[in-house]
C-alpha cells in the first residue's frame, strides 16, 4: 500500500508485515483491541518530529524552581514549566499525581497533554548515576565527564556524543570500550588511538580508517591485524618512529595522502558485522533489520536508530538497552512503549507518556515514578482505567489524534538533534509549525580572546594561563574555553590546542559518517544490486557483503 505523507508530501509503502507490526502493538482494553493506524507521515518525517524532542547539546544556566540554586539545565529561564535540579527531582518534596487531572472529552487529548506538561516539573539535565557531571546531558552511570551527551559508563571524557564505556576520550563520536582516544568516530575497543574512524581493536596509532587489530600505525585504510606500517606500507619499528614524528607536524601531508588511499578502498555495502537480513548501516550483532542505523543486537526491528537489544520495535530512536514490542518511541527501556518519550526504569504498557519510571499501564502522565492505571497523572482503579482508556482512545480517534506522536516538544527546532540531521531554515521550520530560538553565545568573562592562528603549535608552548583566555574558532569566530581537565590532557597525549568551537568539530564528525539515507546501486565485483549509504558517486568501490568477504578475507 502506497501513502502519501501529509508533511512533506512524499510517497512511501505501507507493507503487509507493517500492517501485521501494528495490529500485533494495538492495545486491548475492556477486551476490545484499538487498532493503531497505519502512520501518516513517512519514516523521516515520523524521525524529525521525535527528533525535535531531544535536546543534547544546548544547556543553560537557570535557577531551581524548587530550592532556588543556581543549575545546569537543558531547559532555558523562559521555559513555561518549573524545572528542577535532577536530584531535587528524584527527591521526595513533589509527587507527580498531585498534578493530576480529570480527562476533558470536549478538548483535544494532545491539548490537555500540553497543559500537562506545562505544570509538572521537569528535571534539568537527565544524568541518572552520575557524579562530577553536571555539564552534560542523558549521561548514565559515568564521572568527570564534560560536555558529553548521550553516553553509558564513561569517566573522564570530554566532548562526546553516543560515547560508551570509555574513559580519558575527548572529542569521539560513536566510541565504545576505548581509552585514551581523542578525534574518533565509529571505533570500538580502542586504546591511544587518534584521528581515527571506524576502527576495532586498535592501538598506538594515528588517522587510521577501517581498520582492525593494529598496532603502532599511521594513515593507514582496511589494514587488518598489522603492525608498524605508514599508509598501508610495511616499515621497521626504527623508521617508524622517526616518520611519525615528521608527519604530524605536516597534516595536509597526511590528508592528501588518506583521501588517495580511500580512493582506492574496498567497502562492505555496509559497516557493522555479525548480522542477518540487515538494511541500515551500523549494524552489529543485529538480524531482520530494515531501514534502520546504528543498532547493536537488535532483532526484527523497522525504522531505529541508535538502539541496543530492541526486539519487534519500529520507529524508536536513541535508547539504553533492553526494550520490547513498541512503536514511535524515543530513549525507553522495558515492554510495550507506543508514543513515548524518556520513559526508563522498565516501564511496561504505557501510551503516550513522558518521563515516567517503573510505571505500568498509563496513559498520557508526565513525571510519575512507580504508578499504575493512571490517566493524566491521575490515579484510578483497574476497571476504571480501562473504561476510560478505551474511552479516550475512541475520542482520540475522532479528533485525529491516535496513531499520532504528539508534536508538544519544549525546544525551538534548532535546539534538537533534528536540525542535525534534517537541516531547516528559519522560515522553513515555522512553517511547519516548529518554533525558533534566536541564540546569541555568552562573552566569555575572561583575561583576553585569542584567535585561534595565533596560538602556538606546540602544546609545550601553551601557558596555563590558557584556561584565563578564550579561543576565536577559525572557522565560525565563537568564542570558547579550554577547561583544566582538557589542557591536563592534551599535555598528556602532546596534542596541539584545538583551532575549532566544539560545536563546530562535532559538525565536522557527523559530516564524517555516512549519512541516513539508502541508494541503490551495483556490487563492484559481482554486479548484483545492493542498498547502501555510499552514494554512488563516491570514489571508494562497493561490494556487497559476500564478495567483501571472499576479498578481504
Amino acid at each position: 500500500m502506497q501513502k502519501s505523507c501529509t508533511q512533506c508530501g512524499s510517497s512511501f509503502e505501507i507493507t503487509q508485515s507493517d500492517l501485521e507490526f501494528y495490529d500485533k502493538i494495538s492495545p486491548v482494553f475492556n477486551e476490545k483491541k484499538h487498532s493503531i493506524p497505519a502512520p501518516t507521515y513517512c519514516p523521516d518525517c515520523r524521525m524529525k518530529r521525535r527528533f525535535t524532542f531531544r535536546n543534547f547539546f544546548n544547556l543553560y544556566k537557570r535557577k531551581s524552581d524548587l530550592s532556588g540554586k543556581d543549575i545546569i539545565s537543558m531547559y532555558d529561564k523562559d521555559s513555561p514549566f518549573p524545572v528542577f535540579d535532577q536530584h531535587e527531582w528524584w527527591g521526595d518534596k513533589w509527587n507527580g499525581i498531585d498534578y493530576g487531572k480529570d480527562i476533558d472529552f470536549n478538548q483535544s487529548f494532545f491539548e490537555q497533554l500540553k497543559e500537562l506538561h506545562n505544570t509538572v516539573p521537569h528535571m534539568g539535565i537527565m544524568n541518572t548515576q552520575s557524579e562530577n557531571t553536571d555539564y552534560s546531558n542523558l549521561c548514565f552511570q559515568s564521572r568527570n565527564c564534560y560536555l558529553v551527551f548521550g553516553s553509558v559508563l564513561n569517566e573522564d571524557c570530554c566532548y562526546g556524543h553516543i560515547v560508551w564505556q570509555c574513559r580519558n576520550c575527548f572529542d569521539c563520536l560513536y566510541t565504545y570500550r576505548s581509552e585514551f582516544c581523542y578525534e574518533c568516530i565509529d571505533c570500538v575497543q580502542c586504546y591511544n588511538t587518534l584521528f581515527s574512524q571506524s576502527s576495532e581493536n586498535c592501538n598506538d596509532s594515528y588517522f587510521l580508517v577501517n581498520c582492525h587489530g593494529c598496532r603502532n600505525c599511521f594513515g593507514c585504510v582496511g589494514m587488518n591485524n598489522n603492525e608498524y606500517c605508514i599508509f598501508n606500507e610495511q616499515i621497521s619499528k626504527e623508521e617508524y618512529k622517526s616518520r611519525v614524528d615528521y608527519l604530524l607536524s605536516h597534516l595536509k601531508t597526511i590528508k592528501s595522502k588518506l583521501e588517495e588511499l580511500r580512493s582506492n578502498e574496498i567497502v562492505k555495502n555496509f559497516h557493522g558485522y555479525s548480522c542477518e537480513n540487515v538494511q541500515g548501516d551500523y549494524l552489529y550483532f543485529s538480524r531482520n533489520i530494515v531501514r534502520s542505523y546504528d543498532l547493536k543486537n537488535c532483532e526484527d526491528c523497522k525504522y531505529c536508530a541508535t538502539c541496543d537489544s530492541f526486539k519487534d520495535c519500529y520507529d524508536c530512536n536513541y535508547s539504553p538497552p533492553h526494550a520490547e514490542v513498541s512503536y514511535e518511541s524515543i530513549t525507553i527501556s522495558g515492554f510495550h512503549y507506543l508514543f513515548c518519550h524518556r520513559c526508563l526504569g522498565n516501564n511496561s504498557d504505557i501510551l503516550y507518556c513522558d518521563d515516567c519510571h517503573g510505571c505500568r499501564n498509563c496513559f498520557g502522565c508526565f513525571g510519575l515514578k512507580q504508578k499504575e492505571y493512571c490517566i493524566l497523572n491521575k490515579q484510578y482503579s483497574k476497571e476504571q482505567y480501562e473504561d476510560l482508556s478505551s474511552r479516550l482512545i475512541d475520542h482520540m480517534i475522532n479528533t485525529k489524534e491516535w496513531g499520532e506522536f504528539a508534536s508538544i516538544t519544549p525546544f525551538a527546532y534548532n535546539e534538537t538533534i533534528a536540525h542535525q540531521y534534517f537541516p531547516l531554515s528559519q522560515e522553513q521550520a515555522l512553517k511547519e509549525g516548529y518554533r525558533w530560538k534566536d541564540k546569541e553565545d555568552e562573552i566569555p568573562q575572561v583575561e583576553k580572546i585569542i584567535p585561534a592562528d595565533r596560538l602556538p603549535v606546540s602544546i609545550n608552548d601553551i601557558p596555563d594561563d590558557i584556561l584565563n583566555w578564550a579561543i576565536k574558532c577559525e572557522a565560525t569566530q565563537r568564542p570558547f574555553r579550554i577547561v583544566k581537565q582538557e589542557l591536563e590532557f592534551y599535555r598528556k597525549m602532546k596534542l596541539p590546542i584545538p583551532r575549532f568551537h566544539p560545536d563546530e568539530r562535532h559538525k565536522r564528525r557527523i559530516a564524517l559518517r555516512n549519512p541516513r539515507k539508502l541508494w541503490q546501486r551495483k556490487c563492484d565485483k559481482c554486479g548484483e544490486g545492493m542498498e547502501t549509504t555510499y552514494a554512488p558517486e563516491r570514489p571508494e568501490r562497493v561490494f556487497c557483503e559476500k564478495c567483501y568477504l571472499n576479498e578481504v578475507y
